[in-house]
């Protein structure tokens, strides 16, 4: 039997798996950007006149409006992270697409509770002098849940130190 390789897996130029790293790059910088509210570097994720549609097309933003705005809109909660999963990302000439998962995980300041969502994300990218931008961004939530929360008291180590600096 013979078996050919997927697309996925083939060899690939260099070129293009540097390419491939750069756009990752752009995504993992979204994520950080929006887990630690950080607005300029949320500006150096979209070019500035992206077309971003969020929530199944029922918000819609440029990239400089979304920046402008998405740290208000994360006012109700606490602790946030954004995870990325089932990531495939293509890549032609000056030109990327990249298809993904993004579970993100919030805790509401006002209850003792976190709300896990799921969203399948498509993005258009595009190279430019600063290098690699989400041009256009389709974020369609597929899956929501919502749990109490506990304190924090691992078995046989305790809790939190109250006086510890976090990674934040």
């Amino acid at each position: 039997m013979a078996v050919t390789p997927s697309p996925s897996t083939s060899s690939v130029r260099d070129g293009d798996a540097a390419d491939r790293f750069a756009v990752r790059d752009v995504l993992e910088r979204y994520t950080y950007a929006m887990d630690r509210r950080d607005e300029a570097l949320m500006r150096s994720c979209f070019t500035p006149g992206a077309d971003l549609s969020y929530f199944g097309g029922l918000r819609r933003f440029t990239g400089t409006g979304f920046a402008d705005t998405f740290v208000s809109s994360l006012e109700p909660f606490g602790f946030i992270d954004h995870s990325i999963s089932s990531l495939r990302i293509t890549v032609d000439g000056d030109v990327a697409a990249a298809d993904m998962h993004l579970c993100a995980t919030m805790a509401l300041k006002e209850k003792p509770a976190v709300l896990i969502r799921w969203v399948e994300v498509s993005d258009k990218l595009v190279r430019g002098s600063s290098g690699w931008r989400i041009a256009e961004r389709r974020h369609v939530p597929v899956a929501q849940y919502e749990a109490t929360t506990t304190a924090i008291d691992f078995p046989g180590v305790g809790g939190r130190d109250p006086n510890a600096v976090g990674p934040s």
